[in-house]
């Protein structure tokens, strides 16, 4: 069948009059997977369009600022039928963008809108001298897949979140296991097991920095001023470390947890670990965790966590397209 062909246009998203009217796509497009902290994106969303002084910021600022109302949209009989977020980040002195919130109205799916908004925000990426453009896509949408593959993406890395179920089961026995606050003179090594879990392509995006968990009184003193509720642990059986876990109280809908199993005993590690965090922590939020797509799958199901989402993470680098 073919496309039908679309008479619309496209352009800069202006945030003085566009941002109701993006909030409402989104939530359109992607009310059947939209989570407590995608709800609250589209809050703020809508808080921005009722705040002219943040409108009149956003449009004098550089855009080399990861805030999330820069883009473009498309317009169709007088009204935003297509929409493409462009989020600028740093990492280690490098700009690149991520493309976010690729959404078509359901009535004008079909046309080509998609790939049009993405093609744009590649060029536009590129033009902003960029070292690279990320996305990333749901692994059960092989359409959107198979589109960014056909526009020049690459997979990067599959990633699944986990959430902590409302009803888990029973704690594991912790048998000859040994729960310890993380020590000092363990920390090379947990850097290390960290680096292995969230290398540095996917960590930038997970607002994930091991330097905010490394030992000293510099670190605490800053952690407890900022009133930074943040908790350790290293867990060992029988001399052996097996690894450790992070628990950091974010202003988000979950609690963040991020793990350092031993790599040579992940299979052993993940559940003792997962344990000790039911165990410790006590939160009315759920606990989140993101780790590689197909690893540890049993240790999370039989620990009460199930999948949340994975997504596919893809990249065009300027640097080696042509």
């Amino acid at each position: 069948m073919l496309a039908v062909p679309s008479h619309g246009f496209i352009r800069p998203v202006d945030p003085r009059r566009d941002l109701l009217s993006i909030a409402d796509l989104i939530e359109l497009s992607f009310a059947h997977q939209m989570d407590d902290d995608g709800r609250d994106y589209l809050r703020h969303i809508r808080r921005a369009a009722r705040d002219t002084q943040y409108q009149r910021w956003v449009s004098g600022i550089n855009e080399q600022v990861s805030v999330p109302l820069f883009g473009y949209v498309w317009e169709e009989d007088s009204q935003i039928v297509g929409n493409l977020s462009l989020i600028p980040f740093k990492h280690k002195s490098v700009w690149r963008y991520l493309i976010a919130n690729v959404a078509t109205h359901p009535s004008y799916r079909g046309r080509g809108i998609a790939r049009k908004l993405t093609q744009k925000g590649i060029f536009h990426a590129r033009k902003q001298g960029a070292s690279a453009v990320w996305l990333q896509v749901r692994d059960d949408n092989p359409i959107a897949y198979q589109l960014y593959l056909n526009l020049g993406f690459q997979e990067r890395a599959r990633r699944t979140t986990w959430h902590q179920v409302e009803s888990p089961p029973p704690l594991l026995p912790l048998e000859q296991m040994r729960v310890t606050g993380r020590r000092p003179y363990e920390w090379p090594v947990e850097t290390g097991w960290l680096q292995q879990v969230y290398p540095g392509d996917v960590a930038w995006n997970l607002n994930f920095s091991a330097e905010r968990y490394a030992p000293g009184l510099m670190r605490s003193l800053a952690r407890f001023f900022n009133n930074e509720r943040i908790e350790q642990w290293s867990v060992y059986r029988s001399g052996l470390l097996l690894g450790m876990a992070i628990w950091d109280a974010g202003m988000y809908n979950a609690e963040t947890v991020w793990l350092a199993p031993n790599p040579e005993c992940e299979s052993l590690a993940l559940p003792a670990l997962l344990t000790v965090l039911r165990r410790e922590v006590s939160t009315p939020r759920p606990l989140s965790i993101n780790y590689p797509a197909g690893r540890g799958n049993n240790a999370f199901q039989q620990t009460g966590f199930s999948p949340h989402n994975t997504l596919v993470w893809m990249e065009i680098n300027f640097a080696n397209s042509h």
